[in-house]
């Protein structure tokens, strides 16, 4: 789902448009260099402690990254996993 967000495209249109070999290099392209949400808020991160830094404070990244709930290791989990049973069976 973010992989086609971040494409600007539905789902329907990803399975519509784009072959099978297709959607799996761009998901290995989106895991080794990832656009996205993750990279968006370390850059704030970065901007938030550049800010505090400048005014004295010293803020490391974790404390200054957001923190949107859920497990902290839930980043390792693959957000694909699954998606290429779930487009074999699509096309059944």
């Amino acid at each position: 789902m973010s992989l086609a967000l971040r494409m600007g495209r539905t789902l329907s249109e990803l399975r519509q448009n784009m072959s099978a070999s297709e959607l799996m290099m761009w998901i290995e392209y989106d895991r080794k260099s990832p656009v996205g949400d993750i990279r968006g808020d370390i850059q704030a991160a970065q901007i938030v402690s550049a800010i505090y830094g400048s005014q004295g404070a010293k803020v490391p990244l974790s404390d200054a990254i957001l923190q949107w709930g859920g497990d902290v290791n839930a980043e390792d989990k693959d957000p694909f996993a699954g998606l290429e049973e779930a487009l074999t069976e699509a096309t059944k």
